[in-house]
């Protein structure tokens, strides 16, 4: 006896597709509804911008202003959002500032604890990613970031030391950043997009893309350095600048793609 077509079982699926359950779209902008540990996780990390903000808080970057300097693209509103977000998930606390008004956000416990979550999917792009870089990935802004955030402070001479970078092959996007400027001091390191007014005292001029090259250790400073890429000043100066910034070092090899915790 044949049975009629509409009387076969569907699949799951097709009964899914065709005819969703009340609970089938609740809270999907908000998570996965799922009780896996990994489902659970991701409902913090996997949300756009929230790697990149981890990323920043890794390095010690806490306030506001200069996490949204290390994610420039993010908007403030949203910025904002991810925040709060991490903070109501437990991954990071409000302090107030010790030196001045404002607060600072700090990773609790639970948030150290993607730190070598982090680490490893920095790792993984280092590997694995490298064939995927465009020409509008090589910001000029974020390369400096980058070394300010890599400068070994307590190496740094007892005076200021401010390096003018003259970028070439910038794409159009980011034009403006051609020249930029990093001050180096054992208080703190800075990057600034206009002439800060102070004498210079070490010239580096180059392609972006080698320079970014060296960054991600995909090539190393020695073979670069005073061919397509240089360091114009004092001797002295000149000489110790690639181990200040790390330019001598190769990321995932010599040094951790995020730092350890302090």
């Amino acid at each position: 006896m044949a049975i009629a077509p509409e009387a076969l079982p569907a699949s799951l699926f097709f009964e899914l597709a065709s005819h969703p359950p009340k609970w089938f779209n609740r809270g999907m902008d908000n998570g996965y509804n799922q009780f896996c540990p990994i489902a659970k996780a991701s409902e913090v990390l996997a949300q756009r911008w929230m790697p990149l903000i981890l990323r920043e808080l890794m390095a010690d970057i806490r306030t506001f202003n200069d996490i949204h300097r290390g994610v420039p693209l993010i908007s403030r509103a949203v910025l904002v959002a991810r925040l709060r977000d991490l903070e109501h998930h437990g991954i990071i606390e409000r302090r107030a500032r010790q030196n001045g008004p404002g607060h600072e956000y700090w990773l609790t416990p639970a948030g150290e604890a993607f730190r070598p979550v982090v680490r490893e999917l920095g790792h993984w792009g280092l590997v694995h990613a490298r064939e995927a870089l465009t020409p509008d990935d090589l910001d000029p802004t974020f390369l400096l970031w980058g070394f300010r955030k890599r400068a070994i402070r307590d190496a740094l001479p007892d005076r200021r030391v401010v390096v003018q970078f003259e970028f070439s092959g910038v794409p159009a996007r980011w034009s403006k950043f051609r020249t930029l400027w990093l001050l180096l001091e054992r208080s703190a390191v800075d990057v600034c997009a206009k002439d800060p007014g102070h004498p210079v005292d070490l010239v580096c001029r180059g392609k972006i893309a080698d320079f970014v090259a060296v960054y991600l250790g995909h090539a190393l400073w020695r073979d670069m350095a005073g061919k397509t890429l240089s360091i114009e000043g004092d001797r002295n100066l000149a000489q110790s600048l690639p181990a200040w910034i790390r330019l001598d070092k190769v990321v995932g090899r010599d040094f951790p793609v995020v730092r350890p915790a302090a």
